[in-house]
């Protein structure tokens, strides 16, 4: 299964994709950078940046600073991963921030599209990796 990613809510997007790994299904989601948490932009930023000084004050939990990764860890926390089946399903799900060549021509889902028509805090999720790495190195 492919999932576009595009305009697409975080949180849904990533139950979704749990719920479909655990099932058995191998799971592709592709413009993972145009993802979008749903919020006020400084309280996301604030938790995003809070968990990153968090992990590197002690030994963990690391938590990543790309789109791939801020993907990959949502969807981590809706499986069991410290139980067998969980970390089987995980190792089904695959992320990319555009859309590869070899995926161009297959069939992809829409999974919870955010309504543009009315106003709304955003953000998406390559700009929150933006600020992430620009943060992180100062």
């Amino acid at each position: 299964m492919i999932i576009d990613g595009k305009d697409s809510v975080l949180g849904r997007l990533a139950t979704f994709a749990a719920k479909s790994a655990l099932e058995g299904e191998r799971v592709e989601i592709v413009n993972a950078s145009e993802i979008v948490i749903i919020g006020n932009k400084n309280s996301i930023l604030k938790k995003y940046l809070e968990r990153r000084r968090i992990g590197t004050m002690s030994k963990g939990p690391f938590f990543p600073r790309d789109t791939k990764g801020i993907v990959r860890r949502a969807i981590r926390g809706m499986l069991k991963n410290k139980r067998y089946h969980g970390r089987e399903a995980f190792k089904n799900v695959r992320v990319f921030e555009g859309l590869p060549d070899e995926l161009k021509e297959k069939e992809m889902v829409q999974v919870a599209k955010i309504r543009i028509d009315r106003p709304i805090h955003r953000v998406k999720i390559g700009e929150l990796a933006n600020i992430l790495k620009e943060r992180s190195k100062a």
